[in-house]
C-alpha cells in the first residue's frame, strides 16, 4: 500500500467519524487538550518538524498526498498560533465543523478518493525527439515494447510490440521484432509454419495471421532446442509456441504450436518450463470493464490468477495464486519458485510450488512484469496512481514517475533502485539486464529505454 492510499484511507475513516455523535465528545476533548501548554508546544514543534521535512524533499509539490500533509500540518501550526495569542481563528473552524458536519464529511470523502487513485500532479512533457540524455538511451523504432527477452548469444533482444487490451483500450494487432544490441537496429523476427506440436493440438496458425503479442519467455529445453512462448491476444486468447534458431540474419523462429486458454480467462504473462509446460497469468474476467479495473485498483481485491499448463493434464488453476490483476510471473525451475507481480495489489509475492505456500512479499507500487536473471529479480514500478495516466491521453510517450528495482529473489529485499522523473521514458513494463545495460519496455511508448550507466542507486 502506497503512502497516498494509506492516507487516502485516513481521510475516508476521518470523513466518517465527521458524521458520528463522536465528533463533541472529540472536540471537548480538544478544548481540554489545549488548556495544557506544554501540549500545545509539543504540537506545534510536531507540526514545524513534519513541515520542513516535507518541504525539503525534491519536488515535494508534485506529489499530491505531501501536498495534503503540509497543509494539514500547517493548520495545526495555526491552531498552536491562535491559541497562544488568543485569536479566533481555530475557534472560527471548529464551529464550522461542529455546524456544518455534512459538508465537510464530503470535502474529506472526496479528498481521500481523490488521494486513493491520483498521486502525481506534476508536469508531464511531451517527448518527440528520439534523443538519449545523460541517463536514459533510447531506440525509437519500434511501438509499445512490452515485454523482452534476449537470445543465447546475448547480442539480441526479442521485442513484444504490445497491441493493446481490454477493457483499457482498444485491442490491436502487434508484432514480435528483433533488436541488435550493438548496431541498435530493429527488424521484424522472420517466422516459419510447422505443425502444432509443441502445442495443444486446438489453435493453429499460417503465415500472414496477425498476432496480440503481450508477455513472453524464452527457455533452452531439455532436448536443447530453444522455445519462446508469446501470449497472444488476437482471433482467441492462446499462448503461441515458437523455436528460436539461427539464420542468415541471425536468429529467426518457426512456430510449433499454441495453446489455446479457457474462454473465460484472459492471459498477461507466460513462464516456461524445460519440458514445455508452462504457468500463465489470468489478469481478470474477459466481461471485465473499466469500472471493474478501476475498483480492483481501490480496493484491491482478487481478480485473478495464475494457471498452469502441461500437455497430458492441460490447465489446473496454482492454489494460492489469486490477487489483484496478476501480472508478470517468473519461474525459478531449480526451487520451485514462482514469482507474481499484483499489478493492482501492489505486491511482488513468491510462492513455493511443492509446499503451496507463500515465501516472501514486497509491497511495490503497481508492478508490471518480472525477470529472474543472474541471481536477481528485476521489476519494474509505477510512482504514481491509475488515474494520472490521464495526463498522458494525447502522448504517444507518457513521461510520469517511474522506478526500477533489483530484488534479491530468496526475501525480496531491495538491492537497488533507479527512479527517474521529468525525463525521456514512462510508463515502464520490464527491465532486463544484458551485458553492460538495463534494457526497459513500455506499455505505451514509441521506444525502448536503457541505462546509459550503472546510475546511483
Amino acid at each position: 500500500m502506497t503512502v497516498s492510499v494509506l492516507i487516502g484511507i485516513i481521510f475516508l475513516l476521518a470523513g466518517m467519524f465527521i458524521l458520528s455523535p463522536s465528533l463533541s465528545s472529540a472536540m471537548r476533548m480538544r478544548t481540554q487538550i489545549g488548556r495544557y501548554p506544554l501540549v500545545k508546544v509539543i504540537i506545534g514543534f510536531i507540526s514545524l518538524i513534519i513541515l520542513i521535512s516535507v518541504s525539503l524533499q525534491d519536488y515535494w509539490y508534485e506529489e499530491l498526498w505531501r501536498v495534503v500533509v503540509f497543509v494539514a500540518f500547517v493548520f495545526a501550526l495555526l491552531q498552536l498560533i491562535s491559541t497562544l495569542f488568543t485569536m479566533k481563528i481555530w475557534d472560527g473552524i471548529t464551529d464550522f465543523v461542529r455546524k456544518y458536519p455534512f459538508i465537510i464529511f464530503i470535502i474529506m470523502v472526496v479528498l481521500g478518493l481523490l488521494l486513493i487513485v491520483r498521486s502525481y500532479i506534476g508536469p508531464v512533457a511531451a517527448v518527440e525527439e528520439c534523443k538519449s540524455n545523460q541517463d536514459i538511451g533510447v531506440i525509437c523504432s519500434v511501438k509499445n515494447p512490452e515485454d523482452l527477452a534476449v537470445t543465447p548469444d546475448n547480442n539480441f533482444l526479442i521485442v513484444s510490440e504490445f497491441g493493446g487490451i481490454e477493457p483499457l483500450e482498444e485491442m490491436t494487432p502487434g508484432k514480435l521484432s528483433l533488436l541488435n544490441i550493438e548496431t541498435e537496429e530493429v527488424s521484424p523476427l522472420s517466422i516459419s509454419y510447422a505443425n502444432n506440436t509443441w502445442g495443444d493440438g486446438l489453435c493453429s496458425r499460417k503465415k500472414n495471421d496477425l498476432i496480440g503479442p503481450h508477455g513472453l519467455d524464452l527457455v533452452e529445453r531439455s532436448d536443447g532446442l530453444y522455445q519462446l512462448a508469446v501470449v497472444n491476444h488476437i482471433d482467441y486468447e492462446s499462448i503461441e509456441m515458437f523455436e528460436l534458431s539461427q539464420n542468415n540474419s541471425g536468429w529467426g523462429l518457426i512456430w510449433r504450436g499454441c495453446v489455446r486458454a479457457p474462454i473465460e480467462n484472459y492471459l498477461n504473462d507466460v513462464s516456461l518450463t524445460s519440458d514445455g509446460s508452462l504457468f500463465v497469468s489470468h489478469m481478470y474476467d474477459r466481461d471485465s470493464g473499466a469500472s471493474t479495473f478501476l475498483s480492483a485498483a481501490l480496493f484491491k481485491y482478487k481478480t485473478g490468477y495464475v494457471l498452469q499448463w502441461n500437455n497430458i493434464e492441460g490447465f489446473s488453476k496454482v492454489q494460492g495464486s489469486e490477487g489483484s490483476m496478476p501480472n508478470g510471473i517468473a519461474l525459478d525451475e531449480t526451487k520451485n519458485l514462482l514469482y507474481i507481480n499484483d499489478n493492482l495489489g501492489d505486491k511482488v509475492r513468491v510462492l513455493d510450488l511443492s509446499k503451496n505456500t507463500l515465501v516472501a512479499e514486497i509491497s511495490l507500487n503497481s508492478p508490471d512484469n518480472l525477470i529472474l536473471t543472474n541471481g536477481s529479480l528485476w521489476v519494474t514500478t509505477l510512482d504514481h496512481e491509475i488515474l494520472d495516466t490521464l495526463k498522458c491521453s494525447k502522448l504517444i510517450t507518457c513521461t510520469l514517475p517511474f522506478s526500477v528495482y533489483e530484488l534479491n529473489p530468496l526475501n525480496l529485499e531491495i538491492k537497488g533502485r533507479f527512479s527517474f522523473r521529468h525525463n525521456i521514458f514512462g510508463l515502464p513494463t520490464v527491465a532486463l539486464p544484458v551485458k553492460d545495460k538495463i534494457w526497459i519496455g513500455s506499455f505505451r511508448s514509441d521506444r525502448i529505454a536503457y541505462l546509459n550507466s550503472i546510475l546511483e542507486q
